[in-house]
């Protein structure tokens, strides 16, 4: 079997494997929650690594993670923050980068903030990709079992 060939299958076999309604809602959702988490460079390997585990679609899983994309990606940030923050503090703090007089002061303050906003921003994005995971993966489960009831009618 050639190279193409081969890759054709895996294809074949990647998007065919687990295609029942739930597993695909099971797929959205959790992959919407894994691409809110700001672990940039791991989404791939998280997502394939639960795919596994879980027998989800992993195309599915790695396709809704995607939603930290480089448009949404900042909406993603700035809501984690918040949301942590607030989860964390009961209030919106903020980064003040008035406190120093010049470019490297705020540099040096802000750096400083990094590990703090991270562990803000973790937290909230975990709270927020559960939410929206929790929202649509059920709608994509009601579609799909809409979609293969008119695919395949059940013969009465």
């Amino acid at each position: 079997m050639g190279l193409r060939k081969a890759i054709h299958a895996l294809g074949r076999q990647l998007l065919a494997e687990h295609r029942e309604p739930g597993k695909l809602g099971w797929a959205v959702g959790v992959g919407l929650f894994v691409g809110a988490l700001p672990l940039y460079g791991l989404h791939l390997p998280i997502c394939l690594g639960v795919a596994h585990l879980s027998r989800l679609n992993k195309v599915t899983l790695y396709l809704a993670a995607n939603i930290s994309n480089p448009l949404i990606a900042p909406l993603l940030v700035a809501a984690g923050i918040a949301i942590g923050e607030f989860l964390r503090f009961g209030e919106w703090r903020g980064v003040n980068l008035e406190q120093g007089s010049d470019f490297l002061e705020k540099l040096a303050l802000f750096s400083w903030e990094l590990p703090d906003l991270f562990l803000s921003c973790l937290l909230g994005d975990a709270v927020l990709g559960a939410v929206l995971g929790i929202a649509i993966g059920p709608i994509v489960y009601l579609w799909a079992k809409q979609r293969r009831a008119r695919v395949e009618p059940s013969e009465g």
